[in-house]
């Protein structure tokens, strides 16, 4: 089940997207500078369920267990 991620903007209350997990096992950056957001920032699972994926540094986790 694939899944988009996106964080909330604390100011505005706005949602921006992040990052996409696949139905494929892998997952991938969606905006450049999500990478360079702390770790523990929640993430919010836009279409589906989180899938064990909380936080942004789930999300790096992830991605560098894949490059491997």
């Amino acid at each position: 089940m694939s899944t988009t991620f996106g964080v909330k903007i604390p100011q505005t209350g706005e949602i921006v997207e992040i990052a996409f997990n696949s139905n494929y096992g892998w997952i991938m950056w969606t905006n450049e500078v999500a990478s360079l957001l702390n770790d523990d920032i929640e993430v919010i699972a836009l279409d589906n369920g989180n899938q064990g994926i909380e936080t942004i540094g789930d999300i790096k986790n992830k991605i560098n267990k894949q490059s491997k």
